[in-house]
């Protein structure tokens, strides 16, 4: 009896090192989800105050897409059975900028809105490449439509910037 709980704790004291990475890992999923989930929030709610108030014709037409896209998105999650949060909060410096951009008109506001958006498209970028890599199936189907689509947005913003 002695021999057979000892050799199950040691099986099970061998098996540790596999579980705690588990763990990790499954948290900082979480994490990713919440990050891709904050990013999305951000891009839809500073695109959506865009589409009307951008001075340039171009980062209008770029936000009435990103709001189409974002909302997109949220209903291929809901429609895949992804669990989402009834609310989902941005980060502090998000809520700031979405403040700032609130406050201004014209060029100050397209320069804001213009340079919020590349962060924030790398940070989705970022996020969606980690689902693709280590989420479920529905989300590594998801984040693979969610990158090509971010990387194109990018090259815009990239463009529109340099213009």
């Amino acid at each position: 009896m002695l021999r057979r709980n000892t050799l199950g704790a040691l099986a099970g004291a061998a098996l540790l090192p596999l579980l705690v990475p588990a763990a990790a890992r499954a948290q900082d999923l979480m994490a990713v989800r919440q990050a891709a989930l904050a990013g999305g929030t951000f891009a839809l709610n500073s695109s959506q105050l865009a589409a009307t108030r951008a001075e340039h014709a171009g980062l209008r037409a770029f936000a009435g897409f990103e709001v189409a896209e974002q909302q997109a998105l949220l209903q291929a999650m809901q429609l895949a059975g992804l669990p989402l949060p009834a609310t989902v909060m941005m980060p502090g410096e998000k809520l700031r900028m979405m403040q700032q951009l609130q406050e201004l008109q014209g060029r100050a506001f397209d320069a804001l809105y213009l340079r919020g958006q590349i962060d924030g498209h790398e940070e989705l970028l970022a996020a969606h490449q980690a689902l693709r890599a280590g989420g479920g199936r529905e989300e590594r189907v998801i984040s693979t439509l969610a990158v090509a689509s971010i990387e194109q947005h990018l090259a815009m913003l990239k463009a529109m910037s340099a213009a």
